[in-house]
């Protein structure tokens, strides 16, 4: 079928229309689909960050041909009162954190590539050797950070820096590797902390956004000692393999306003990691605690410290509660979209992990199963993949790769998302 295609200013586009084509490569967008009808504003918002001129399908969407022309005939930007062009506003939540980061400047980079202003310098088999080994010195650290913590009633900023710096350069080199020793130790059980790696997460989405050094080592900093208030909570309360009484609930949202004493009580501490501390709970929806705020009231990075905490807490098991499998996990967090967070942050977030992380167990449609390896920046749907099982239930004796190219033709999709260790499946015995 011949598709009529028209070009269209971004400053006109509408909830209805069907994009067919951008004015730049799809790769240089954080655009899943390559051709999408606009479901709502925040996807308008997205594309003029990125694109001045799109070109629209008369033949699909909802709205009308005449509709279509009418609004491709309509004025571009709109001068101000001197006759310049007024640049467009960024959306929402990411111009409240370039200004309130200082880091202002971070869009532009992300136009040139979709890593943001970080490229992949290192292999996820290269790499995961040093992930692993700064990840277990940082859960180390991190056990003598809070007994510090607790017996003293500060923490020693200049520790914490040393134990994140070999995670962030980590990170930096290549984001799977380390995703892939959190989902590890999330199996293991051994050497895992939340703490550790709700970091991670934190580092991995400021990567994705294109920001300087400076931040991501506050969100390390912060995601970190997002819950350092703890030390306050009793033993019977941190050690609880079960439900907790009603008396001890009502005593966890205490462990915030500890966490912020305890870091008043410290030197050379960022007003970021502040943020993320004390905002951390507090919800979009006005549902959260221990503040009576929500939507644009809550800082940037308390925003950003919130759905990296949430990400880790579903997908950990524990006691009184299984771990979700990453793709339930990322489909929870879609449903929350402008309810406990901001749709601008659900989205960004989910692409930096991807609706199937790096590291998680997933099955094909036709019954093979394996593990993701890296993302496909194109189409977070399609994956690289190490198939492990064969769609007949055996183990194949040798594993094969389905790079992002393979999925062309093959009529195959990924039907589920496991939890993790499905089918005997350890995602560091790729690795060995």
């Amino acid at each position: 079928m011949h598709l009529t295609r028209i070009p269209m200013s971004t400053s006109n586009l509408s909830i209805g229309m069907y994009v067919g084509m951008l004015d730049r490569p799809w790769l240089e967008t954080p655009f899943v689909f390559q051709g999408f009808m606009i479901k709502d504003k925040f996807e308008i918002d997205q594309l003029q960050l990125f694109c001045s001129q799109v070109y629209v399908e008369i033949e699909r969407g909802t709205l009308s041909e005449a509709q279509i022309r009418a609004k491709a005939a309509g004025a571009g930007q709109v001068p101000d009162h001197t006759g310049a062009v007024r640049p467009r506003k960024l959306p929402g939540w990411l111009h409240s954190f370039a200004i309130k980061t200082g880091v202002a400047g971070f869009l532009a980079s992300r136009r040139k590539s979709h890593t943001g202003a970080y490229e992949i310098t290192s292999t996820v088999r290269r790499e995961a050797p040093l992930a692993r080994k700064s990840y277990e010195r940082c859960v180390k650290s991190h056990a003598r950070i809070f007994a510090r913590a607790r017996r003293a009633g500060c923490v020693d900023i200049e520790r914490v820096k040393l134990a994140i710096t070999p995670l962030i350069q980590s990170i930096l080199r290549n984001p799977n590797a380390m995703a892939w020793t959190v989902f590890s130790g999330k199996r293991s059980g051994r050497n895992y902390s939340r703490a550790v790696a709700t970091a991670v997460w934190a580092v991995m989405f400021g990567r994705h956004l294109g920001l300087d050094r400076k931040v991501l080592e506050n969100l390390a900093i912060g995601g970190l000692l997002l819950d350092i208030g703890n030390v306050a909570l009793s033993d019977e309360i941190l050690n609880a393999e079960g439900a907790i009484t009603q008396d001890q609930f009502e005593q966890v949202p205490q462990h915030v306003q500890a966490g912020y004493d305890i870091l008043a009580r410290s030197v050379n501490v960022e007003p970021a990691v502040f943020e993320m501390v004390m905002y951390h709970h507090d919800r979009h929806d006005g549902s959260g605690y221990p503040h009576d705020i929500q939507g644009s009231t809550i800082p940037p990075m308390g925003r950003i410290a919130g759905i990296v905490d949430c990400y880790d807490a579903m997908t950990t098991k524990t006691s009184y509660s299984p771990a979700l499998a990453a793709y339930d996990a990322a489909r929870e967090l879609n449903e929350m979209r402008d309810k406990q967070f901001s749709a601008e942050v659900v989205e960004q977030f989910l692409h930096t992990i991807g609706m199937f992380p790096t590291g998680s167990v997933i099955e094909l449609s036709d019954g093979s199963a394996g593990l993701v390896l890296e993302q496909n920046p194109v189409n977070l749907l399609q994956p690289k993949v190490l198939i492990l099982k064969s769609p007949d239930g055996d183990m194949l004796d040798k594993p094969k790769i389905m790079n992002s190219k393979d999925w062309e033709g093959r009529g195959l999709w990924i039907a589920k998302g496991h939890e993790h260790g499905a089918f005997g499946i350890d995602p560091m015995d790729y690795f060995n």
